[in-house]
């Protein structure tokens, strides 16, 4: 029975989503397994910081949790030992995220053990992710980072655009190209997000689910919205998601000082039906992102039909071809125009958009189908035949 074997970094929400997508990938592939009765088996591993009690809800509790100990290289070398036998009963691995010890040690390990080795880099090589903190980056990835990518047997790309980044950077492995899916989502009644948060009631609401994070765009987002609400005296906008560092304070800072605490309104982290709740009760998602893999928040919205309004750095194809939405700057004068226009859509206008969103999501981000090819990736890193989805060096 071949063994999959999947290795992040960190289960806690304020991380983002690396988790919970590749989690999900892993169960598309069992699944796209079971449908061909082949006997399949994922395991999950996650390396955690010691102070990670919470947990996000779209990782599962069969995860097994590798505390990270001590400061690195010290707690480099702890992590062998775990991780070692946990890719001695593995058939193939899949390891997502650099930048970090557990990429390179899985690197490492594999080589050893002969195992094939499959790296996600989840829109880590992108321009803005290589500038910040750049010279670091440049150093460490000539002496460690891109070395250990090479060893590589695929690389998995979300987008097309990743693999040509995989490119930029240096890398000649094969590439598949493989992105983030999405489950169906169905709206549902809204009187729990207004009860909770009654000034958005009656409201023309856009809404922004993510990490509140600088690379998000979230303080564009807010600077856009002065000239938003001049245009359109009944929108509001929900902000939820959790802080990174200081972000959440500096926004909720700026929406003060610009005198637009009536109109903008902080919801921490949703989850389950509220977070439904407010994709339903919404008329627009925006995420003007400088820089992401492939946005689950995103596939999200589009799956519930919620029109969407976000910039080519989120990497999800076919928005703007299909209707489903509008790509933009996330400079704070374009970004309003944008908004403002899907806003003001009209009743018809904008059902034609929703439809399109959840046509969009529903046949180019279906998770049974993503989930075919990754198998297909796997079973040619097995002695298979080379899928399509693979693009030779």
């Amino acid at each position: 029975m071949p063994v999959i074997l999947d290795i992040w970094n960190h289960v806690a929400p304020k991380f983002g989503g690396i988790g919970p997508s590749a989690a999900a990938l892993a169960h598309a592939v069992e699944q796209s397994a079971t449908q061909q009765s082949q006997p399949w088996r994922s395991e999950l591993l996650a390396i955690c910081d010691r102070d990670e009690s919470e947990r996000h809800l779209d990782i599962p509790r069969s995860v097994q949790i590798v505390v990270r100990e001590g400061r690195r290289p010290v707690s480099d070398l702890r992590l062998a030992s775990p991780l070692k036998t946990a890719l001695a009963a593995s058939s193939v691995c899949h390891v997502h995220g650099i930048w970090e010890a557990h990429s390179l040690a899985v690197g490492r390990l594999a080589g050893q053990l002969g195992k094939p080795l499959v790296s996600s880099v989840h829109g880590m090589l992108e321009r803005w992710e290589l500038a910040n903190k750049g010279l670091k980056k440049q150093i460490y990835s000539f002496l460690l980072e891109r070395p250990s990518l090479s060893r590589s047997s695929c690389l998995r790309a979300l987008s097309e655009q990743e693999a040509v980044e995989y490119r930029r950077f240096g890398l000649n492995n094969p590439v598949a190209v493989v992105p983030n899916g999405i489950a169906p989502l169905t709206r549902i009644e809204t009187s729990g997000i207004f009860s909770r948060f009654p000034r958005a009631e009656g409201k023309s609401i856009a809404l922004f689910m993510a990490r509140l994070h600088p690379k998000k765009g979230i303080f564009n987002l807010i600077r856009s919205w002065s000239a938003v609400v001049r245009g359109n005296p009944d929108a509001h906008l929900l902000i939820a998601g959790s802080s990174f560092g200081d972000t959440g304070q500096k926004a909720s800072r700026m929406v003060s000082e610009l005198g637009l605490d009536q109109s903008v309104t902080f919801c921490g982290v949703l989850n389950g039906d509220l977070k439904i709740q407010a994709m339903s009760a919404a008329r627009v998602f925006c995420l003007p992102s400088y820089s992401e893999g492939m946005s689950m928040s995103v596939l999200e919205a589009l799956s519930i039909g919620l029109p969407v309004v976000i910039t080519s750095a989120c990497n999800v194809d076919g928005v703007a071809e299909c209707g489903a939405g509008l790509v933009t700057s996330n400079k704070p004068n374009e970004l309003a125009d944008t908004l403002s226009s899907v806003l003001s859509l009209g009743s018809s206008q904008w059902q034609s958009a929703s439809d399109s969103a959840q046509l969009l999501a529903r046949s180019k981000y279906d998770w049974p189908e993503i989930g075919a090819a990754m198998q297909s990736v796997y079973e040619w890193l097995l002695g298979g035949a080379q899928p399509a989805c693979v693009l030779s060096n």
